[in-house]
């Protein structure tokens, strides 16, 4: 899996920031994108189950083969087998895609408040979200923003977004998108004479 801070070059990451200044000097909303790993929590538990089964599974035969008089061999043998299960099932034994889609939205709210976008002014900050574990994108917006928009407005965000990811090109998706959110804000938040850039436009790049 490709890791967050490699996922945009440094020429990327400019261009995604000018995208914002650029968006953010027609509209008081602000805009921020913030790219990270993985957001599914336990993400290893089938696999530590399956590998707690399958220790118990083999302590039992051999329990059994020894006449109820395992020893150490049988021991480490149960342990073995164990972690082995349990570092295969891991790999093999994957969250399923509601799981995944549930715990990206899950950190995208977290996120949300923790970059500070929950504080804004007119409460008008939209967050794109991407996490590449769960090869999820995400477009969350503040409450100001939803109330004058359509339900399935940032669906199509999503969409420009992936597609770019997609085709190898996720600055392009990013940029893309920044703008399209740009311009529904201008149009909606017009910029102020009195505004002011409340939160950084730089990419953040999370674990």
């Amino acid at each position: 899996m490709v890791k967050p801070k490699d996922f945009l070059t440094t020429e990327d990451r400019e261009r995604v920031r000018a995208a914002i200044v650029e968006s953010e000097s027609k509209t008081s909303g602000e805009i921020r994108v913030l790219v990270v790993g993985r957001s599914t929590p336990w993400s290893w538990l089938p696999g530590a189950i399956a590998g707690l089964a399958a220790g118990g599974a083999t302590w039992a035969a051999l329990h059994a083969a020894t006449w109820g008089h395992p020893d150490l061999v049988e021991g480490l043998i149960s342990t073995a087998v164990a972690l082995g299960v349990l570092l295969l099932g891991a790999c093999l034994i994957p969250p399923r895609r509601a799981a995944k889609k549930r715990g990206a939205w899950d950190r995208a709210k977290r996120e949300f408040s923790r970059l500070g976008m929950a504080k804004t002014k007119g409460a008008t900050g939209v967050l794109l979200m991407i996490s590449l574990y769960e090869h999820e994108a995400i477009v969350l917006a503040d409450q100001a923003i939803n109330d004058k928009v359509p339900p399935d407005t940032w669906s199509g965000e999503v969409k420009v977004l992936l597609d770019g990811i997609k085709a190898g090109r996720p600055a392009d998706g990013i940029v893309a998108t920044v703008r399209e959110a740009g311009a529904l804000l201008a149009t909606h938040f017009p910029r102020k004479d009195d505004d002011s850039n409340e939160l950084s436009d730089d990419v953040v790049i999370g674990r």
